[in-house]
């Protein structure tokens, strides 16, 4: 395999778990996180996110195969900021680097967390690209859960998993919408999401810890013996998603999660 990707998020988790995939199968991967990786960058800011750009760049001398964009999570504070603003800048800026490679390839990392309620004028302040207005969108939705200052500690989780929720369904419907533009499609760039189900992973272990929690997300997922499932089981989809095989499918959001987006959604699809 003579290809070469960028992993964000590659420290940890299921990004950690695509780079030693890929890297196992002969790929060189440049990892990028905020610790332990070949560049280290924040992409809750606009320095981070340049940084992430020019390292990538200096690394690869300037071409690229494939963009894991898989960095998310985080706590309320930064959650649009990375999960959505992050991943865009990731896949937009790492764009260009993919042209001179024979069977360019993109993939975001989303969440079973984007079919949860939503707030629409949060993802549409998203959408809208204007990171101000989104923050202070996301601002006002959190105060309308309660006085910031009297949250309790369950009150600031729910809020950082609905304000993550929001950043996942706004970066699917970004990538299905761009992913038909001219410089994705019209280049014979296919761009995909997968979005995990309950995977057991550090970002999970609060879930994962709570028998009640537990429990409850394991109601969840019909297939025997997928909950919570390995990062490795994800890294394979992901890796086949930037492979040269995956010739035509683009646009797509791919559910990883054991049967829990049909179980919820019923017969009705994308």
């Amino acid at each position: 395999m003579d290809r070469t990707y960028a992993v964000t998020g590659a420290a940890s988790g299921i990004g950690a778990a695509t780079t030693r995939y890929l890297r196992e199968r002969g790929g060189r991967v440049i990892s990028c996180d905020l610790h332990d990786a070949d560049v280290i960058a924040n992409l809750t800011t606009r320095e981070g996110r340049a940084e992430l750009i020019d390292g990538v760049t200096r690394l690869s001398g300037g071409k690229i195969d494939g963009i894991v964009a898989n960095a998310g999570g985080g706590p309320a504070e930064t959650s649009l900021q990375l999960n959505f603003f992050g991943a865009v800048a990731t896949l937009d800026g790492l764009r260009p680097l993919l042209a001179s490679s024979p069977a360019p390839r993109a993939v975001a990392v989303s969440s079973i967390a984007s079919f949860s309620p939503v707030d629409s004028r949060l993802v549409e302040a998203c959408l809208g690209m204007d990171e101000s207005a989104a923050i202070a969108a996301g601002w006002e939705f959190a105060k309308r859960n309660g006085p910031l200052d009297k949250m309790t500690a369950a009150d600031a989780t729910k809020l950082a998993l609905d304000l993550y929720a929001n950043a996942k369904l706004a970066l699917n419907r970004w990538c299905r919408r761009v992913a038909v533009k001219a410089d994705w499609a019209g280049a014979g760039i296919p761009l995909n999401v997968v979005a995990p189900g309950f995977i057991n992973t550090p970002a999970a272990a609060y879930i994962l810890s709570d028998p009640k929690s537990s429990d409850a997300m394991r109601q969840m997922v019909p297939m025997r013996g997928a909950y919570p499932a390995r990062p490795e089981e994800v890294a394979a989809i992901l890796a086949w998603c930037v492979s040269a095989e995956n010739s035509l499918m683009t646009g797509q959001i791919l559910f990883v999660d054991g049967g829990a987006e049909p179980l919820l959604r019923g017969e009705s699809s994308w």
